[in-house]
């Protein structure tokens, strides 16, 4: 069984039965009813995001398929937890296939839009939406463009290690599917995607600096050598036109040890004559004074004219295994 596999915690209460537990045991204290005609164990202790969806699983029959974040979190995506800010969980989708029926729950959302046989696979003894499926769908709802390519780049990254789509499987999905409630951002957030971001608040970081502050073309996730063939870092942004290196600090920058190290690539970045502009959530708070803060940056940046740096591999890294990630 997967370790992304949930469904072996909770089941349905004839299946429960089937198996020798007694309608008296199901009803005692050794299990808990999370929806009506399932159960799973009171002693279970996993993850609560994976019982939530292992209970979901267990009302689906042979014509559901678990869909949107959940699909994308049991296939090992763990960007997509279902949450919107701290506090508000949404609700686990489900799609309804060839006519079936389910009925709403607290925290189940049935879906009877259309989903195509080519967009389903089976997980152990359920189906799950494939992940470009899922992506499209997530990219629908969401709650604005910049939160939708935030969604693309999870789905699709290459650098941040988890399993992915490529961003051409989601644009088949979105090239069969028509008058779809959110295709039109679905299809804008298309073009602003990048398949490098290694985290959601890079890709935020990357939009302010492109939709608001007019920076284009900047590099994503690249390794920067100085002149001996010396990696100085892999850069969440770069602008190489000008040597601008946008940095964005994730909530594990938080932690003391990974800034000194921050600080120390800093200074590295520094002494080759790029300019450093560093950015944490918190500055999402006022994008646009943030879009300025960059924009002021990278005149600086281009008043530069000693540049000690370059982004062409030396052919060490070409062979080096860790660095595949990056190429």
């Amino acid at each position: 069984m997967s370790p992304y596999d949930p469904t072996f915690l909770s089941r349905r209460t004839g299946y429960a039965r089937a198996v020798g537990v007694s309608v008296k045991a199901t009803r005692g204290p050794s299990f808990v009813h999370p929806h009506h005609g399932v159960l799973r164990p009171a002693s279970a202790t996993a993850d609560p995001l994976l019982l939530r969806i292992s209970d979901a699983v267990a009302l689906m029959g042979d014509h559901h398929a678990l869909g949107g974040w959940a699909a994308l979190r049991v296939q090992g995506n763990d960007w997509f937890d279902g949450r919107v800010g701290d506090d508000e969980e949404r609700d686990i989708d489900i799609h309804c296939l060839r006519g079936s029926q389910l009925r709403r729950r607290p925290g189940i959302g049935p879906l009877r839009g259309e989903i195509h046989p080519d967009e389903i696979l089976c997980l152990e003894h359920y189906r799950v939406a494939t992940i470009a499926r899922a992506a499209y769908d997530e990219m629908r709802v969401a709650r604005g463009l910049r939160e939708a390519v935030v969604v693309l780049d999870m789905a699709t990254s290459t650098t941040h290690g988890l399993p992915h789509a490529t961003a051409a499987a989601v644009e088949r999905v979105i090239g069969t599917h028509f008058k779809t409630r959110g295709m039109a951002q679905a299809r804008k957030a298309l073009a602003l995607g990048s398949t490098r971001s290694a985290s959601p608040w890079e890709t935020r970081t990357r939009l302010v600096a492109e939709l608001d502050g007019g920076i284009r073309g900047l590099l994503v996730n690249v390794p920067v050598f100085d002149e001996f063939g010396k990696l100085l870092g892999v850069v969440d942004l770069l602008d190489e036109a000008t040597g601008l290196v946008i940095e964005s600090d994730g909530s594990h920058h938080r932690e003391a040890e990974n800034h000194a190290e921050d600080n120390r690539r800093e200074e590295k970045l520094e002494r080759a004559r790029l300019t450093v502009c560093r950015v944490s959530s918190l500055d999402h708070a006022d994008r646009y004074a943030l879009a300025a803060r960059m924009v002021a940056a990278r005149r600086d940046a281009a008043r530069e004219r000693d540049r000690r740096w370059t982004t062409d591999p030396p052919d060490w890294w070409r062979r080096w295994p860790p660095a595949s990630r990056w190429q």
